[in-house]
């Protein structure tokens, strides 16, 4: 996520004051899977991560610059990991289109169902940055790195398509995923392979000529 004309978080100056920066996002991402990213507080966050609110404001100004650090720290890790399955797939190339969607996609499936916190700040980016200078660009960064995996095993017709496709299925896996904290635990699973299916029905399409 960029960000311009908006107040920034604090950059620590030691190692203590980034444990306290991890802390007060940890305790940010725990709040917003209970009572959701638009109706988080700082008092909340500051009494989470049993500090004071005037050491949650020496990092933090607001809760926009607040919510904005924990989107780069979920970016970073989302980066270092697209970077690490295209660096996996150019070394083992997987044998056929379907293979290489599900090895890249797992992966950031996982991802979302470990870190609800992000699926849920993805889903009301719009809402809660609007008018604010934030660009949320990591969607981009993952659908960017499909179409680089994706690529070798596209027919030469469907290449125009396959940035549309690898952006629109990065968009539908947030949504699924994001309902799908809302599913009972023993229909997640059928749930999810739904999701799956749909997916790799999709993908197919990519090798039509």
């Amino acid at each position: 996520m960029t960000v311009s004309a908006a107040p920034k978080a604090k950059a620590p100056s030691q190692d203590r004051g980034q444990r306290r920066v991890d802390l007060l996002l940890d305790a940010a991402a725990e709040l917003i899977l209970v009572h959701g990213a638009e109706g988080l507080k700082m008092d909340m966050v500051a009494k989470q991560a049993a500090t004071s609110p005037g050491s949650l404001y020496q990092f933090f100004p607001n809760r926009a610059a607040l919510l904005t650090a924990l989107m780069e720290r979920f970016g970073a890790q989302l980066s270092a990991l697209a970077q690490q399955i295209v660096e996996q797939q150019s070394q083992e190339r997987p044998a056929d289109l379907a293979v290489a969607a599900r090895s890249f996609l797992a992966p950031f499936l996982d991802f979302y169902a470990r870190n609800q916190a992000y699926v849920i700040l993805a889903e009301a980016s719009e809402r809660l940055f609007a008018g604010q200078g934030y660009t949320f660009f990591e969607d981009d960064v993952v659908a960017q790195s499909m179409v680089q995996v994706l690529t070798p095993f596209t027919a030469a017709a469907q290449k125009p398509r396959l940035a549309r496709v690898a952006k629109m299925l990065t968009i539908q896996a947030h949504a699924a995923i994001a309902a799908a904290f809302d599913v009972p635990e023993d229909e997640r699973a059928d749930w999810l392979g739904e999701l799956d299916r749909l997916i790799q029905s999709y993908i197919a399409t990519l090798q039509e000529s």
